[in-house]
């Protein structure tokens, strides 16, 4: 069963995402009074320790605490004590791990982006000086037009740009924060949504939260 319950080997590249999305929890729940400014200081303090553990090797993770979010809380309580325990106000691992989610396919795609985009760019200015050299098109395996080689080389750019657009469009629609949505149904306490939204750079909270921490549409996509 642990093997079965532990995905700290997968989900431990989510680090990153893991302690950006804590530290906009965090500052949103002291903005709102739910926690102490002393808290949020301690808070972000050993976030900041953690990540930068992770990031140096020295960070011990562990099977046995399951995920990526049990081990950086254990951790942070082991740094700052009782405090590390009130970061969990309003918040689900089901949010959390829906939200960490979309960070982490989000930069992904920011990434693939710039890749092609660059590639783009190089096919384009490799074809600029070419469209006075001529090659055979083909077509059902046989010499059928002659092309530029600029012309061949530029049917490439075309097919990376739809490829482009198409992460564009998939960003566009997984860029809604689950944050705050909780296990499935939200939270009675007065947190403030669109705060976290904004300062983990999406365009606004998803509209239902019932199907903010159930929708994996955008992996998909």
């Amino acid at each position: 069963m642990t093997q079965i319950n532990a995905s700290i080997d997968v989900d431990r590249r989510l680090y990153a995402q893991d302690i950006r999305a804590s530290k906009a929890h965090a500052t949103m729940l002291a903005a709102v009074n739910l926690i102490s400014a002393d808290d949020l200081r301690a808070i972000l303090g050993g976030l900041e320790q953690i990540e930068g553990e992770i990031k140096s090797g020295s960070f011990t993770f562990s099977s046995a605490l399951e995920d990526i979010h049990m081990n950086v809380e254990s951790r942070l309580k082991d740094l700052i004590g009782e405090a590390a325990g009130r970061l969990h106000t309003a918040r689900s691992r089901n949010d959390q791990v829906a939200t960490d989610f979309k960070l982490w396919l989000r930069d992904e795609i920011d990434a693939q982006a710039q890749v092609l985009g660059g590639l783009i760019t190089a096919l384009l200015d490799r074809a600029e000086p070419e469209t006075e050299t001529l090659l055979p098109g083909f077509t059902h395996l046989q010499p059928a037009q002659p092309i530029s080689l600029a012309h061949h080389l530029h049917a490439y750019a075309v097919m990376f740009l739809r490829d482009l657009d198409r992460l564009g469009d998939v960003r566009r629609r997984l860029n809604l924060s689950p944050l705050g949505s909780a296990a499935l149904a939200g939270t009675p306490y007065p947190i403030d949504r669109a705060q976290t939204a904004s300062a983990l750079g999406f365009e606004g909270p998803t509209a239902n939260s019932l199907d903010s921490v159930s929708d994996r549409d955008f992996a998909l996509e």
